[in-house]
């Protein structure tokens, strides 16, 4: 069985949340305010539910469902987070891009 340590403070991942919260905004400025809004609420659930190490170990089905939002929201919230180079995803995870 493997222990995963969960994030009791932003401090412990790569970006302060004052940094976080300017991240997140600037990445979807060019999305509708929905999308954005849902964006940040994902954020703030990776923050956390990630390991200290930035890798939350979550499928999509359990995210839309903690978060209540659609698959398909989610997956154009994690498209831009991609492309933004703020997250990656492989092999069931995803993780976050260190400065």
């Amino acid at each position: 069985m493997i222990s995963v340590k969960r994030n009791s403070e932003f401090g412990s991942l790569p970006f302060s949340e004052t940094k976080n919260a300017d991240l997140w905004r600037e990445c979807f400025s060019s999305e509708s305010e929905r999308i954005a809004e849902l964006g940040e609420k994902f954020m703030r659930y990776f923050m956390k539910n990630a390991t200290r190490e930035g890798v939350l170990f979550k499928t999509i089905k359990e995210i839309t469902g903690d978060l209540n939002i659609p698959h398909q929201t989610l997956s154009r919230i994690l498209k831009t987070l991609e492309d933004q180079q703020i997250i990656y995803r492989r092999n069931g995870i995803i993780g976050l891009w260190k400065e």
